[in-house]
C-alpha cells in the first residue's frame, strides 16, 4: 500500500493525483446524518468507474454500544449501509447530485461477510460501477482491513422523486 495516498500498487490511482473528499465535503453527497453517516473519507474516485472510501471503527460509536458489549463487533448491517453510501456517492459523482426532491433507494443486494470487524479497524471499501442507466445504478464492492478481505457486496440503487413514493407519512 502506498502510504502517501492510501492506494494499493497497481490501483487506478497510481498514475494520477487522487481525487479525495474529506468528511465535511462527503456529507454534502449524503442525505444521512449522525448517527447514520458511516463513511469518514473518500480516498479516490473516477466518475463512472470506481470509488475508494474509508470507515474508521471506534468503540465509542453508537453502533458498537449495544452490539455484543462483552465482545464488541461492528454490525454487518452497518457495513451494508457503508457499502450503500459509497455507492450513493459514486452514483451522484457519475451523474448529477440529487435534487432536493429526490432520494436513492437500495434495491437488490447480495453480500458476503467473511471476517468480523472490531473497534480500531480501518475498513477500506473499493467500489466499482457496473452499470449506469438513467435512474438505476448497479455496483459491486469489497471491504478490507489492512488488506485482508472482510466483506463483498453487489447492489442496485435507484433514484426516485419523493412525490413518486406516494403518501408521505413522515
Amino acid at each position: 500500500m502506498n502510504t502517501a495516498n492510501g492506494t494499493e500498487a497497481g490501483s487506478p490511482a497510481t498514475s494520477r493525483t487522487p481525487r479525495t473528499l474529506g468528511f465535511t465535503e462527503l456529507k454534502r453527497w449524503l442525505r444521512h446524518r449522525h448517527p447514520m453517516i458511516y463513511l469518514d473519507r473518500v480516498l479516490d474516485y473516477e466518475p463512472g468507474e470506481f470509488l475508494q472510501s474509508l470507515l474508521l471503527v471506534s468503540g465509542q460509536t453508537d453502533t458498537i454500544a449495544g452490539h455484543f458489549p462483552e465482545r464488541a463487533i461492528y454490525p454487518a448491517s452497518h457495513l451494508t449501509q457503508a457499502f450503500a453510501q459509497s455507492g450513493i456517492v459514486l452514483f451522484q459523482l457519475s451523474t448529477t447530485p440529487l435534487a432536493d426532491d429526490e432520494l436513492t433507494l437500495i434495491g437488490a443486494v447480495q453480500s458476503r461477510f467473511v471476517k468480523i470487524v472490531v473497534p480500531g479497524d480501518v475498513v477500506r471499501f473499493d467500489v466499482t460501477a457496473e452499470s449506469i442507466r438513467h435512474r438505476l445504478f448497479t455496483f459491486s464492492a469489497r471491504a478490507s482491513v489492512a488488506g485482508v478481505p472482510v466483506a463483498q457486496f453487489r447492489g442496485t440503487l435507484v433514484r426516485v422523486g419523493v412525490a413518486d413514493l406516494g403518501e408521505q407519512l413522515w
